[in-house]
């Protein structure tokens, strides 16, 4: 037993460690199927926080955790986990060891969230001789290797000014510091709750202003944390005695924060709002109008997809027509041709090219429309669309049947609509790109990339990586969540949706 994961060996927990470096924990998991990744959201989204939990479908839930994890989706093997653990009625099974053995899988393939919710079970006594030094040493293992979580949970306990006797906390600034601000370059919010608290303490003004920004970046990536405590700031809490991060109290901001607080603590951290400036800028901007509705606040702010471009329907038609989610074979992988003058000896696309005998298959040119047509076998081919070629010049190469794709980017999306995480935006009527050196050419939200063979790609390339920008403004640096890529790197395009004109001069009301 002694050679399960839950029983690893580690370094005990060092809380006066003097050195940390930042990990990010999505650049070494393992490459998640298109397919479980699919699957991972489905059961996401009918565990939702707006149907009441005793009314959700558990059994499929669960199902689709389970087909997911098989397929070696190490959220999933967590979220299953949990869900073994929880109360939850029709989940199928209840038992404690399996969501165990859940967690040590992904421990296997080194999943740093893994070591993280492992401590927790030790911490828990769930493991059998374990206790809370077993189970810092998971946590400090889980914040070594990437774990965003874990990170914040000892920062937590190391931001103190001094060592508290029972062992509860404990002085080390620099190391907490710098654990949150990795925990926060890797999208975890909350860590932006703990990071204001640190930047704040100075109580100068640029200190107060770091905090400031710092929570309301929080804020966009979904932390209800966050929103609650810039409610309480902007109503003036601790005005009297000089520690209020604004300075003065502002209730219409205030009023806006704790709506949204409420609607990310009821969504518990899955509602990332990336656009939040279009409707809550930090001041001097103006608040734009509201209508006082909460959904249009956080409509307006969460992450846009524009809407798919309609195929022409030629190519959707007859022989050529191939199902959305299918592909047919290259013609490289072709190893039957026939003439036209044959019988149609398989069933499948073809496609109709012509060329010399002597020339390769990539030097043959188009006899038809240069698209695959499908043919029922013992039908007759169709002529070439150049009456000077006869039916025995033109060679139909076999592409087989049409195979069904992995999920696409498309169907992350129109999962990502349907569950009300993305809005969806009409098509901008021609697309508009910047460096992130550029100053912003159009008010309206913006989605920022970098190139895919960046090193950092996988940490910024986020579905959620996007921002409202007025006409005139910077792009937003990386920096300010502590994500090292220049600006020059960064490709930013326009999808459109800003505020609405109310006509008054540096007015403006919520539009979606």
């Amino acid at each position: 037993m002694s050679d399960l994961p839950r029983y690893e060996k580690l370094p005990l927990f060092n809380p006066h460690r003097t050195t940390f470096t930042c990990v990010y924990q999505d650049q070494h998991v393992p490459p998640v199927d298109p397919q479980a990744e699919l699957w991972f959201q489905q059961a996401l989204a009918l565990d939702n926080p707006d149907i009441y939990y005793e009314k959700r479908d558990y059994p499929k839930i669960y199902q689709l955790y389970m087909q997911a994890a098989d397929r070696g989706h190490w959220k999933a093997m967590l979220n299953l986990a949990s869900l073994i653990l929880s109360s939850y009625p029709g989940v199928p099974q209840h038992d404690p060891e399996a969501a165990i053995e859940w967690v040590e899988k992904a421990m296997r393939l080194g999943v740093p969230d893994a070591y993280d919710m492992m401590g927790t079970y030790h911490q828990n006594g769930m493991i059998k001789g374990g206790d809370a030094t077993s189970a810092y040493a998971f946590f400090q293992q889980a914040a070594d290797m990437g774990s965003p979580s874990a990170m914040t949970f000892l920062a937590e306990k190391l931001d103190a000014t001094h060592d508290d006797p029972d062992g509860e906390f404990w002085g080390n600034l620099p190391i907490a510091t710098q654990m949150l601000e990795c925990a926060l370059a890797q999208g975890y919010g909350d860590a932006a709750e703990e990071l204001g608290f640190v930047y704040a303490r100075p109580r100068t003004a640029d200190a107060k202003l770091r905090a400031l920004t710092v929570l309301h970046e929080g804020v966009k990536l979904g932390s209800a944390k966050c929103a609650s405590k810039l409610s309480i700031e902007f109503d003036g809490f601790n005005l009297t005695n000089g520690r209020n991060l604004p300075g003065s109290i502002d209730k219409a901001r205030a009023d806006r924060y704790r709506a949204i607080s409420r609607s990310l603590e009821h969504y518990q951290g899955r509602l990332k709002l990336p656009n939040l400036d279009k409707v809550l800028p930090l001041p001097p901007t103006p608040l734009p109008k509201w209508d006082g509705n909460v959904q249009t606040l956080i409509d307006a702010a969460k992450a846009v997809a524009p809407s798919p471009k309609i195929q022409q329907g030629a190519a959707q038609q007859g022989r050529e027509f191939i199902p959305h989610g299918y592909a047919v074979s290259p013609l490289s992988e072709s190893t039957i041709a026939v003439s036209g003058s044959q019988i149609v000896p398989h069933a499948g696309y073809w496609l109709a090219l012509y060329g010399p005998a002597s020339a390769n298959k990539a030097q043959l040119l188009p006899a038809r429309k240069n698209t695959p047509e499908r043919y029922q076998a013992g039908e007759r081919f169709e002529v070439s669309s150049s009456e000077w070629l006869t039916a025995d010049q033109v060679q139909w190469h076999y592409l087989g049947e049409a195979y069904a794709l992995p999920p696409q980017r498309d169907d992350f999306l129109k999962h990502m609509i349907d569950a009300k995480f993305l809005r969806e935006v009409p098509q901008p009527a021609s697309p508009v790109r910047c460096n992130g050196r550029q100053r912003c050419p159009q008010t309206g939200i913006w989605e920022g990339r970098v190139a895919g063979d960046h090193p950092l790609a996988m940490l910024y390339n986020r579905w959620d990586q996007q921002a409202f920008v007025e006409e005139g403004q910077a792009f937003p640096s990386p920096g300010v969540r502590f994500i090292d890529i220049a600006a020059e790197d960064l490709r930013w395009t326009y999808l459109g949706s800003p505020n609405v004109d109310t006509g008054m001069p540096g007015i403006h009301a919520i539009g979606l």
